[in-house]
């Protein structure tokens, strides 16, 4: 399913049915899905549109109403001053976008995946977050890359104590996304700062730019500029 498709493109599987293809000089999409969902679309564009089928920032759905990632784990303990790479699994959400006159519109956003929202924080002054429960793997996890992806997460305790994690939170527009024929992985680090504070951002995938191809972000097509921006957990993060 990933990758750039020209005009016509269709993709079928179990559960969607994915179309594009120009009828009467307009540019027409449609998915279905085996619970019988349906979503069209019309495009207009001069120029020959190419559409891009990639994993986006998993922050999208049911509806844009956070940018935060939140994945629990059974909780670990850390030493002082140490440090540790955990694999997790984070959910994916799948973007339609198209491509024409020197732009891009992402014209679609599904997901195979159950939608879960959380809290996170005090009910008066915390956020909300996208919502999924991971194991921990020591090792790369088997997945199904239409649905969970795996994040490569280095846990660093700064602190003179030993420290319990059972959850990290993750801006989404600094979300950096890849993936290959067999996997979609997001690489991130979490610095414990102090028993209630903790620091998190993402990583690029520098060592493995051979096998992996980097998703497009969506922050891009919202206009929002390319940032290292890092999150600062505030309540803690057990």
């Amino acid at each position: 399913m990933y990758g750039k498709r020209e005009i016509p493109f269709h993709y079928e599987d179990e559960t969607v049915f994915l179309q594009a293809c120009e009828k009467k000089g307009l540019l027409k999409y449609r998915r279905t899905t085996s619970r019988g969902e349906k979503f069209e679309k019309t495009i207009i564009t001069s120029s020959d549109a190419l559409i891009v089928v990639n994993p986006v920032e998993p922050v999208n759905l049911p509806k844009k109403v956070t940018n935060y990632l939140e994945i629990e784990f059974p909780s670990l303990v850390i030493a002082p001053n140490d440090e540790k790479t955990i694999h997790l699994t984070f959910p994916i959400e799948i973007g339609v976008i198209v491509f024409g006159n020197k732009d891009m519109e992402a014209i679609d956003i599904f997901s195979y995946c159950p939608q879960k929202y959380s809290l996170y924080g005090p009910a008066g002054g915390g956020i909300i977050t996208k919502w999924h429960r991971s194991n921990i793997y020591s090792d790369l996890p088997s997945t199904n890359r239409l649905c969970e992806g795996i994040l490569n997460l280095r846990i660093q305790n700064k602190t003179s104590e030993w420290q319990n994690v059972s959850r990290v939170v993750l801006d989404g527009y600094a979300m950096k996304i890849y993936f290959s024929n067999e996997v979609v992985r997001m690489f991130a680090r979490m610095k414990l700062m102090t028993p209630t504070i903790a620091e998190t951002e993402f990583l690029s995938a520098t060592s493995h730019r051979d096998v992996l191809q980097k998703s497009i972000e969506l922050y891009h097509t919202l206009n929002i500029p390319t940032l290292n921006r890092m999150y600062t957990m505030e309540w803690g993060f057990d």
